[in-house]
This record gives C-alpha cells, sequence and structure tokens, in this order.
C-alpha cells in the first residue's frame, strides 16, 4: 500500500510538473503572438483557431481510445475460448501415449508384414502386366514384321509397350530388399527377344542415317521418322539415368545413347563418301588430282547446301510430314543436333585425312601445286553462298610441317626441272648457230632466237603457277627462278665464247651465219633484260620492304649480266671487222703514209659493209658497237702513230704530216657519222690534238700542248708523250724528258693502276703499250 501511495504521489508530481511545463510554453507561445498593441485585434481569432485545433486532439483521442479497447476484448474472447481446446489436446495426447505404449509386440511381425506387402506389389504388377506378359511373344513377332515392312513408328511403339512391361516386372524385383540376382533370370530370359528387336530396329535406324543426305532428297519421311524415334529413345535414357540415381534400379540396355550412334554413323558414311570417290588413272590423266580435288569440291558444296536446305529445324509431326511430304526440301534434323556445324566438322575431318594421305606420297611439282593451292583455296571455297562457312574455327588441313615440307619438294623438282630445261634451251639455241639458214627476224628486221622468249616464258609460269599458294612459296620459287637465271647466264656466255673459238679455228668457215647468229646473241640477251626488268617490276608488288631491296639488287645484278653477254658479242663481231681491217691499219705511218692518198678509204668502205649487216642489232647495241668500233680505230690509229719507227724530221714533213692526220680525222668521224647518228663528234679530236704537237713550230710550247692533251686525257703517261715527241725527228731523249718534266705527266707514277679506257673520256693510251725502253729506246 505504501508503494502504491508513492506511485500515486509521483504520478501528482508528474502531473503537476507537465502542466507547469505546458503553462511556461502556453505562456510563450501568446508572448509570441501578441507582440505589438495591433495584434490585441486578433486575440478572438487565435482563440477560435485553438479552439478548433483542441477540438481536434480530443477526437484524435478518443478514437485511438475506442481502438485499444475493442483489441482488448477480442484478445480475452480468445483467451476464453482456448482453454477448452487446450484441455482436448492434452487429452488426445494421452490416449496417443497409451497407444503407442501398446504398439511394442508388433516390432515382432514386421517382417512378415513386409514380406506380405513385397508379394501383394508383385502380384499387382504382374496383374497390371500379366496382358501384355501373355502377349510378348505375338508382340515381338509383330514387332520385326512391321520392321521388315519399314513400319518403324508402329514398331518402335510395340517395343517400347515390351520394354516398359519388361522394367516394371524387374523394378518389382529390385524393390525387394531380399532380391537375389536368381530371380530376374526368369524375367531376362522370357523377354530376351526383347533385345533383338531393339537391335534390328536400330539396324534400320542406321541403315536410314547412312543414306541421310539421299533421303533428304528422295524420301524425307523415312530420315524424319528415324530421328524421331532417336529422340524418343534419349527421353527414355533420361528418364532411366534419373531413375537410377533416385532408387538404384537401371533397366538393361540403358542407356542405348542412339543420338551418339546416330552421329557415329553419319560420320562413319561421310568416310565411306569420300573413299568412294576414286580418283583418275594417273598414266591417262596428267592433272588427275586437280580434277579429283574439284570433283571433292562439287561434293561438299552440294552435300553442305543439302544439309543447310534440307536438315534443319526442328522434328516435324507425323501429320506435318503426310501433309509436306510432297515437297522435296523438308527440314529433317531438330535445331539442338546443330547439324549443319556437325557436317561441316565430319567433312573437315575427311577431307584432313584425305589431304593427309594424299601429301604423304611421292608427288609430281604439278600434283604438289594442285593440292597446295586447293589448300589455300578452301577458306575461299567454304565461302560460297550455298555453303557460308568460316573454316578458321577449325584446325588447318595440313600441318604447318606438311605444307613445309611439300613447298621443299615442290621447289626441290621445279629447281631440277628448269635447270634441265634451261640447259636443253641453250643446247637448241647453239644447234641452231649452225644451221644454213639466218636466224628470224621481227618487224624491225632484228635477228633473234626462241632462246630469251622461251626461258622467261618458263619462269614466268612458274611464278604465275605459286601465286594462289602464297608469298612463302612464291619467294621460294623467285629465288630458284634467280638461280637458274645465273646458271643459264655463265652457261650461254661460255656457249658463245664456245662458238667464237670454233669459228676463228675453222678459219671462219663455221657457224656459216656468225655474224647474222651472234647479232641474234646480242638482240636475245638485250631482250633478257627488258624481260628481267619486267619481272622484277611484277615481282616487287608482292614482296614485303625488308625483302625488296635484296630482290631489287639481284635483279640489277641479272640485268648487268645479261647486257655484258650482248657488249661481249658485239666485241667478237668488231674482233671479225678488224680482223679484215688489219692489213690496211698496218699501212698507216709507215714509210709510204705520207705519200699515199686515202689510205682510210678501205676502212670506210668496210665499216659501210659490216655496217649494213649490224642494223640487225637492237638500236642499243647498235650505237654500243659503233662507238667501240669508233673508239678502237682511233686506239689502232694512235697506237701506229706511237709505236712506229717513222720520224719527221723536217718542218714540212711535220706540218705535212699534222694536215694529213687532221684530214684521217676527219675523215674517221664522218665514217661513223654515217654510220650512227649518235657517233661521237668529238672523239677524233684526240687526233687533231696529236697532229699539233707535231705541228708546233715553236718547240717551247710543246710542254703547254702536252699539258693540255694530259688534262683532256688523263690516261696518257709519260711514255706515250715519250712517243709522240720523238715523231718530230727534232727532240731527243733528254729533250723529250726535258719537255715532259715541265708537265704533270712528270709526277704521275707510272705503277699506279691504270685507268680503263672504257671508263675515261677518250681513254685511248691506256690500250697502247711500249717495249721496255719505247721508241727511244
Amino acid at each position: 500500500r505504501v508503494s502504491i501511495n508513492q506511485m500515486e504521489a509521483d504520478g501528482d508530481l508528474d502531473l503537476q510538473r507537465i502542466e507547469a511545463e505546458l503553462a511556461e510554453a502556453a505562456a510563450k507561445r501568446v508572448a509570441t503572438m501578441l507582440r505589438k498593441p495591433e495584434d490585441l485585434e486578433k486575440v478572438e481569432q487565435y482563440r477560435r483557431m485553438i479552439v478548433r485545433r483542441k477540438a481536434g486532439v480530443e477526437a484524435q483521442l478518443k478514437t485511438s481510445i475506442q481502438t485499444q479497447l475493442e483489441d482488448v476484448r477480442t484478445g480475452l474472447s480468445k483467451l476464453k475460448t482456448a482453454v477448452p481446446e487446450i484441455r482436448e489436446i492434452r487429452d488426445s495426447m494421452a490416449d496417443v501415449d497409451k497407444h503407442c505404449s501398446t504398439c511394442k509386440e508388433l516390432n515382432r511381425h514386421i517382417d512378415k508384414i513386409k514380406d506380405v506387402s513385397r508379394q501383394h506389389n508383385q502380384l499387382s504388377a504382374a496383374c497390371d502386366n500379366l496382358k501384355h506378359i501373355v502377349r510378348v511373344p505375338e508382340t515381338v513377332a509383330d514387332a520385326e514384321e512391321l520392321i521388315s515392312k519399314g513400319d518403324l513408328l508402329k514398331a518402335h511403339k510395340l517395343l517400347t509397350d515390351l520394354e516398359g512391361t519388361r522394367d516394371d516386372l524387374l523394378f518389382q524385383l529390385h524393390k525387394t530388399t531380399s532380391e537375389r540376382i536368381t530371380e530376374r533370370h526368369p524375367v531376362n530370359a522370357y523377354f530376351a527377344k526383347v533385345a533383338s528387336v531393339s537391335d534390328l530396329l536400330a539396324k534400320q535406324l542406321w541403315f536410314v542415317m547412312q543414306r541421310a543426305l539421299n533421303a533428304v532428297r528422295s524420301d524425307p519421311t523415312k530420315l524424319v521418322t528415324a530421328l524421331r524415334i532417336i529422340e524418343r529413345e534419349e527421353k527414355f535414357d533420361a528418364r532411366a539415368l534419373e531413375r537410377e540415381k533416385a532408387v538404384g534400379f537401371l533397366p538393361p540396355g540403358r542407356p542405348k545413347e542412339w543420338r551418339k550412334k546416330c552421329f557415329d554413323t553419319l560420320e562413319q558414311a561421310t568416310i565411306h563418301r569420300f573413299e568412294s570417290q576414286q580418283p583418275p588413272d594417273e598414266s591417262e590423266n596428267k592433272i588427275w588430282l586437280a580434277v579429283y580435288l574439284e570433283r571433292i569440291k562439287r561434293i561438299i558444296i552440294d552435300d553442305i547446301d543439302i544439309v543447310k536446305v534440307c536438315c534443319y529445324v526442328c522434328v516435324l509431326s507425323l501429320l506435318y510430314l503426310i501433309v509436306c511430304s510432297q515437297t522435296l526440301f523438308i527440314p529433317c534434323f531438330p535445331p539442338h543436333y546443330n547439324i549443319s556445324v556437325h557436317y561441316v566438322e565430319m567433312y573437315h575431318r575427311c577431307l584432313q585425312t584425305l589431304l593427309d594421305d594424299l601429301a604423304s606420297q611421292q608427288r609430281e611439282a604439278n600434283e604438289i601445286i594442285h593440292l597446295l593451292s586447293w589448300v589455300v583455296q578452301y577458306p575461299e571455297i567454304m565461302k560460297h553462298p550455298k555453303v557460308d562457312v568460316d573454316v578458321a574455327v577449325f584446325e588447318p588441313l595440313l600441318s604447318p610441317t606438311a605444307i613445309a615440307e611439300l613447298e621443299r619438294d615442290y621447289t626441290d623438282k621445279t629447281r631440277h626441272a628448269l635447270t634441265e630445261y634451261a640447259g636443253r634451251m641453250i643446247e637448241a639455241d647453239i644447234q641452231d648457230w649452225y644451221r644454213d639458214q639466218i636466224p628470224d627476224a621481227d618487224v624491225g628486221g632484228r635477228y633473234h632466237t626462241s632462246v630469251a622468249v622461251l626461258l622467261f616464258q618458263m619462269l614466268d609460269q612458274n611464278l604465275s603457277v605459286v601465286d594462289a599458294v602464297g608469298l612463302n612459296l612464291k619467294m621460294q620459287i623467285l629465288q630458284v627462278c634467280m638461280d637458274v637465271l645465273e646458271m643459264f647466264q655463265k652457261e650461254y656466255r661460255g656457249a658463245v665464247d664456245n662458238v667464237k673459238l670454233k669459228y676463228w679455228q675453222s678459219e671462219r668457215r663455221e657457224p656459216r651465219y656468225y655474224v647474222e647468229y651472234m647479232t641474234a646473241i646480242a638482240n636475245n640477251c638485250h631482250s633478257c633484260t627488258e624481260f628481267t626488268e619486267q619481272m622484277k617490276v611484277r615481282v616487287l608488288g608482292d614482296v614485303d620492304v625488308e625483302e625488296e631491296e635484296r630482290i631489287e639488287h639481284h635483279f640489277r645484278e641479272t640485268a648487268i649480266a645479261f647486257t655484258e653477254i650482248s657488249q661481249m658479242s658485239c666485241d667478237y663481231l668488231l674482233d671479225m671487222v678488224y680482223t679484215d681491217l688489219q692489213p690496211h691499219l698496218a699501212e698507216l705511218f709507215n714509210k709510204k703514209w705520207l705519200q699515199s692518198g686515202a689510205s682510210l678509204g678501205t676502212v670506210d668502205v668496210t665499216m659501210q659493209d659490216y655496217g649494213a649487216d649490224f642494223r640487225h642489232l637492237r638500236d642499243r647495241f647498235y650505237n654500243y658497237l659503233v662507238q667501240q668500233a669508233q673508239h678502237r680505230l682511233l686506239v689502232e690509229y694512235i697506237r701506229a702513230m706511237l709505236q712506229k719507227k717513222t720520224q719527221f724530221k723536217s718542218k714540212d714533213e711535220r706540218k705535212k704530216a699534222a694536215e694529213k692526220i687532221k684530214k684521217e680525222s676527219m675523215h674517221i668521224g664522218s665514217i661513223f657519222q654515217k654510220l650512227s647518228e649518235t657517233a661521237n663528234p668529238h672523239a677524233c679530236t684526240v687526233l687533231e690534238m696529236l697532229a699539233e704537237v707535231i705541228e708546233i713550230k715553236d718547240t717551247d710550247l710543246l710542254p703547254l700542248e702536252l699539258e693540255g692533251l694530259a688534262n683532256k686525257h688523263p690516261d696518257m703517261r709519260e711514255e706515250h708523250a715519250m712517243a709522240l715527241l720523238s715523231l718530230r725527228g727534232d727532240v731527243n731523249k733528254s729533250q723529250a724528258k726535258e719537255i715532259i718534266g715541265q708537265t704533270k705527266l712528270a709526277n704521275i707514277d707510272s705503277d699506279r693502276e691504270e685507268v680503263e679506257s672504257r671508263d675515261v673520256e677518250g681513254g685511248y693510251f691506256s690500250e697502247i703499250h711500249f717495249p721496255s725502253g719505247g721508241r727511244f729506246g
């Protein structure tokens, strides 16, 4: 009671504190609203507003109190009704305890109860399947008959009923804990023929699948029927495996995995299709491999087209098959088979096997190139609109090692064939040189033989053949071609040397048309130079930048070598000309030369005569020959001037000799101007300068003349100047040395390497040599 009083006292205190706080808050609120005197006019308005708020709060409070009272009333009612229900549950639990205590005796009879239950279940299953059990032999016979007639769907239905009956009986045996394996033997023996029906049906299915592509064209119903049966069996396999996981029972023969066997059968059929394509007889057809591979290509395109068009989408219902059976292209395979991809993979594997076998055997060069070209073209083949497959996801048809081996074998065979062919071409060309018939001429009258055209046609054909294979093999064959060209140049140069030697040994009787064929040889090599340039332009467009410089250098060396052979042939022609001119050139600067008339008349006639023959040269080498003929004539003229013992002791003789030298210089110039407009008109000025040295009256000016001559012709040496001064007859040896000592000729090292006359403008003196002692010796 004290505590209650204390609580009431505390409650009163709390109430008083709250009222005081509320009064204080109200006073602050009123003070806030009535800050100004004019706010007193709003007191009534504030009062009405506060009254409305108070009424609203009181209404909310009443509603809350009413709701709480209703909830309390409902809770009390439920507590009142729960009491008898709790008492009833308590009594029921007591009865359960009482009954459970009396069941302990039943444990001794549980095994008997299980046996009775098992027997009951077995008898129940036997009764349910009795009709099917009794008709098993008859059903097996019906199924076999339906299979023989080709009615596979009905046969499969009967097979499904037989397997279902057998499996139900075996499952009942399996559920019995006391089951023994021997209890299954009678059932298995009784249903033994069911497995044979399944095998017979499977055999028919595989027969249909082996001819799937033909079935699509002719009778798609059979193919779809087979696929429907396979899909049903896949579902039965899945159910059997699920039941095995659940209860540990797996029917005999499961899983059949007919879908896997279906794909195995399709692959075997594909392999057989490739194996059945026998290649043509190699002895009767040189391009048998190209024909064979083209046939394989058509098979792939046609078969994949059939697969993509005819064997896609879902398995059709029987009604749909009946309606659409008149249509040729009926989709047959379910989409999850992804049959087009599987067929492409199977064909790809078969191609790998086929090409590996072809590559492993010894092949001719043309067969190797057909094989490699086909491998390179394979991705494009599979991009055919009827196929449209990207084979980049598959392994390559041939391994890099096999391709490298084929390329090496092809390169070796090509090298051997080209080398042998080039050798035969040289032999054939040599035989042409000895014919009693002039060589052929083009429309411009230029002589030629067929060797250049045949040689580069052969090389171009070999390069063109490997264009379709790839850059790697092309570079190898290009190197082979360059090696063959190098070999050809060496052997051709040797053949030209040999024919020249035989010509002179036979005293210019054989070959009969030596001039004509030597002209043709020069033209042939010029054609080879042009063909080399054309080949370079064609090849450099395909090579890498790193290889371009090396290949361009190789082509440049090849062109230079052919040019050298052309120039060598022209030089051999000049040898013949100057052999004929030698007796006439020997008359220069002899005792009668000064008093003789036109000593170069015969030279002029001879040059014009040979010039007509040399017109059959290409312009480049005709001009080269004219220039070299002019150069050689000037050398021979200067040699005769400097090496012979003739001297012009009087001023009149020196003047007359100088005038004749100048006249003959003009004559020489006119000879070669008539032969070619490209002849150097200033080449003969060397004779005029030599004539000035002979003619000059004041010997004090000789050093100046010699200095000018040496500047113009840097290959001139001291011994040449000594020989030239000795012609005057008024300068002895010591005076000649003194004169030369005043020029730069005295400072030139006579032992240094001579300057090649052809590399120096007017380089005539380097070809003129003197015996020890010279003319003053």
